[in-house]
């Protein structure tokens, strides 16, 4: 039987594991470690290196390196590095090329099929990317699976109890909650929410600007690319020891130079003082858990367990606020950092067919719909107005038809644009694709109806099709954003 390989794509880390007699195990990948860092460079002789490699480089070569480009994915913005351009998906590429190769070497398996976990809050471009990634990199991705879903699969594989769980998934640069609700082996997700711009990175910035005011002199407001670069390094290994000490004493000699004489940095970091920094962030992602809860209709007492997931939930203060503040039973006996790319191997045996209890249920993270004319309550027409036909957190997969009407006498032709978001104005929300459903029959009365139906699968694609109810005439676009966004009509 072949092996499908999970495959945790993060912002600061990659991991990849596999399911052993059962058992999800995590591929040692370098240096004694289980994570590869999400890093990408060129050295000096042209050679694209990643991992510890391309992070022990970047402090010297910071305009030959890349990261935190999980950030991008899906933006359409290019990097730079060692002066050639590169995509999110070619850089991305590079990382899973590394973890399938290492993968393939350390278990004597081959790393063919994959699945790979993303944000519960990415959008269908950033899930594209990811799989264009993917098959940049040789993998046939079988499975797109939700990071705080994954993580859910690990706690819950085997798992015979019935409860309400929730997922409090905060990694490198992302932030998830989801709520899930655990009947036997059944792990349903019944509702979900994020920041696709909240994370680790953040609060490396924010005490990265701390180090920065505690430097002598102007020296901190020049541009120094190399003098970025060491303070991002410091910023996040002190960030990592504040885990574990009340206080870190910062002493780096010759960081710069300013007027021809060196800039040293010579100060101490309080834990006390970093959640002081951060707590805006942290209080977005409490913020963010109450609006879960209230959605998925349940009060905090009704959450039966809380599971950490993420490196950077190795903050004490999100266990202090989970547990104190809002008493929930918060568990993280799984370590934070590898519990999500375990429950994708568990994916992945699953799909495989391999012996696993749990039968996963996901919903989808935004709402989907089209633009049309409405109605305001004074009688006026909207022409702004946002339909919704797949709400946000409806199981997957779904499908779902509703009856629209033409606006005019010999209408021929319908344009459908499609948008997901949740704004009730459809130019708030995020623009996917459209197509036309035209040569409709002569003579059309308006308020003729069409119909228009959203297919939603496990994966998070969506399929549109429109059909004119008088004539049967039918279009549909393969909304198979994540591969081919906008290829038109099929």
């Amino acid at each position: 039987m072949e092996k499908i390989f999970g495959i945790d794509l993060g912002t600061t880390n990659s991991e990849i594991a596999y399911l052993d007699k059962g058992k999800p195990v995590v591929v040692e990948l370098a240096q004694g470690k289980k994570y590869l860092p999400s890093v990408v460079g060129i050295d000096r002789k042209g050679n694209i290196i990643t991992g510890f490699t391309a992070r022990n480089q970047y402090a010297a070569f910071p305009e030959d390196t890349v990261m935190s480009i999980k950030r991008k994915m899906g933006s359409g913005e290019k990097v730079v590095m060692g002066g050639k351009t590169y995509t999110s998906a070619e850089i991305s590429s590079y990382i899973l090329n590394t973890l399938k190769e290492t993968a393939e070497k350390e278990t004597g398996f081959k790393v063919g099929k994959v699945v790979i976990t993303v944000p519960a809050y990415f959008t269908d471009v950033q899930r594209s990317d990811t799989i264009k990634a993917g098959e940049l990199a040789g993998l046939e991705v079988v499975r797109i699976i939700n990071e705080p879903t994954a993580a859910a699969l690990a706690y819950g594989s085997g798992n015979n109890s019935s409860e309400k769980l929730l997922v409090y998934d905060l990694g490198g640069g992302t932030f998830d909650i989801s709520l899930m609700d655990i009947e036997e082996d059944v792990v349903e997700v019944i509702a979900t929410d994020g920041d696709s711009f909240l994370g680790g990175d953040d609060f490396d910035l924010i005490l990265r600007e701390h180090l920065r005011s505690s430097l002598p002199g102007s020296s901190a407001k020049e541009e120094n690319m190399k003098l970025e670069a060491r303070l991002k390094n410091i910023s996040e290994a002190v960030k990592i020891e504040l885990s574990n000490k009340s206080l870190v004493k910062v002493e780096e000699g010759f960081l710069t130079s300013y007027k021809g004489k060196p800039v040293n940095l010579e100060l101490d970091v309080s834990r006390v003082e970093f959640e002081e920094q951060i707590e805006d962030k942290l209080g977005k992602s409490f913020d963010l858990l109450d609006t879960v809860i209230k959605e998925g209709g349940l009060d905090k007492a009704d959450i039966d367990r809380l599971i950490l997931a993420g490196g950077s939930t190795h903050i004490p203060k999100i266990m202090e606020v989970l547990s104190d503040n809002y008493g929930f039973d918060v568990h993280r006996e799984i370590d934070p950092y590898y519990c999500v790319v375990m429950g994708a191997a568990v994916q992945g045996a699953i799909i495989a067919g391999e012996e696993i209890d749990t039968i996963l249920v996901d919903v989808n993270s935004h709402s989907l719909g089209i633009s049309c004319m409405g109605m305001y309550p004074t009688g006026e027409m909207n022409p702004d107005l946002y339909s919704i036909l797949i709400h946000k957190n409806t199981a997957i997969p779904s499908s779902m038809t509703r009856t629209y009407y033409t606006m005019y006498e010999n209408q021929t032709a319908v344009k459908i644009d499609i948008y997901q978001g949740e704004d009730q104005s459809v130019n708030s929300n995020s623009f996917i694709a459209s197509f036309v459903l035209d040569n409709l029959p002569k003579n059309l009365p308006s308020g003729s109806e069409v119909d228009i139906t959203f297919e939603y699968n496990i994966n998070g694609l969506v399929e549109v099709s429109a059909q004119d109810r008088k004539s049967g005439k039918k279009e549909k676009l393969e909304v198979d954003i994540n591969r081919d966004l906008g290829d038109g009509l099929q």
